[in-house]
């Protein structure tokens, strides 16, 4: 094997398989936040969290890695955090998921819309949730192959809407920076929401082990694969502005013009399909929470799964943004402080890794503040 290939093989190769697993739903509100808050601020809030991020997920691949057995995340809070970490780190975990498909039902309307205009927005989020919950009850696990498919495909997507954005209306002077102050912290939870991937870690590891290949190599694939959704993450946030002469819209798509139909309708079915192929996975997840953790019964935590995310729907007013920076300021951050806090257990974290715990606490405390 040449250099090349095994460089190929042992960066390239797993930092594409943690960038595929980063990329989703959150990128639908950062062209918003953006162009509310300054894309000089969404760009260093891009810049500090790929780099902050990046050190968590290597940070949780040396607790992965130098942890004997195979464990889950509460597992692993449990060995070097004891029994109360294990607690949160379980409701955490769960809120987050509950959170997430919430958003996911929020998302899918106006990629529903995007191809059939004409359909009800509630009509379209039942339908969704519907097409979602499926997976309980039959065994869909080959669609797993979709994410190999998509995510490819809505890189590209992103690729040919800058295009068009440079071609239709030129590099249109962007926003730079927010007098509004309140407004210079909007992309907070929704940057954490979206650049999170300590759930892909195992997944990177594994492919490590199943090919045998050198670990000492996954520090460069984690912080490849973790810069690679950022870079992807702000030329849509820009292409999404030039295409938007009406003002951006809170979930990107809606607003756009300057692009063929068909185009758009592409961006309405493959945003669909990412977006409900994460969905009945997260849900399954969700359900074995409550019935491994919780000690529900199957039929019970079947219950919770499915109704949950549709209460949060209707019960939040369909408010993307809020859920976002809650799912991400407050319960991504207390995950990603527990990675940290465990790190620190398997080997001691220097001052970068103290700043990182300021952050994510700094940051909760702001989002919890704007709840009340």
């Amino acid at each position: 094997m040449t250099r090349f290939g095994k460089w190929y093989k042992e960066v390239v190769m797993p930092a594409g398989l943690l960038a595929a697993l980063i990329i989703g739903a959150g990128m639908f509100a950062l062209p918003y936040v953006f162009s509310e808050a300054g894309f000089v601020t969404g760009f260093f809030y891009l810049a500090l969290f790929a780099a902050v991020f990046g050190t968590v997920h290597l940070m949780y691949a040396e607790v992965i890695i130098g942890t004997k057995g195979e464990h889950r995340f509460v597992g692993y809070a449990q060995i070097y955090l004891g029994t109360g970490a294990k607690s949160v780190s379980v409701v955490t975990t769960l809120v987050g998921l509950l959170l997430t498909l919430a958003i996911y039902i929020i998302l899918s309307v106006s990629f529903i819309k995007l191809v059939f205009p004409a359909i009800p927005s509630t009509a379209a989020a039942i339908a969704f949730w519907a097409l979602g919950s499926m997976v309980i009850v039959f065994s869909l696990k080959k669609l797993a192959i979709l994410e190999s498919i998509v995510t490819p495909a809505l890189i590209g997507i992103v690729l040919i809407l800058f295009i068009f954005g440079v071609s239709a209306v030129g590099t249109v002077s962007l926003p730079g920076i927010s007098g509004n102050l309140p407004k210079l912290f909007l992309p907070y939870g929704i940057v954490l929401f979206s650049l999170s991937g300590r759930a892909a870690i195992s997944s990177v590891r594994d492919y490590y082990r199943k090919n045998k290949l050198d670990e000492g190599r996954i520090g460069q694939a984690i912080a490849l694969g973790t810069i690679v959704p950022a870079v992807i993450y702000f030329i849509f946030a820009v292409s999404v502005f030039w295409l938007s002469p009406n003002g951006v819209s809170l979930e990107s798509v809606s607003g756009l013009a300057f692009i063929p139909p068909v185009l758009l309708g592409l961006v309405g079915i493959l945003g669909f399909v990412s977006i409900w192929d994460s969905y009945f996975f997260l849900c399954l997840e969700a359900k074995d929470i409550f019935v491994y953790d919780f000690g529900l019964p199957s039929v019970a935590a079947t219950g919770l799964a499915l109704a949950t995310p549709l209460a949060l729907y209707f019960y939040g007013n369909q408010n993307l943004l809020g859920f976002m920076g809650v799912a991400g300021g407050i319960f991504l951050a207390i995950e990603s402080v527990l990675v940290v806090l465990m790190r620190n257990r398997l080997k001691r974290i220097g001052a970068w890794g103290y700043f990182i715990i300021t952050v994510f606490v700094t940051g909760a405390l702001y989002e919890l503040a704007k709840l009340f």
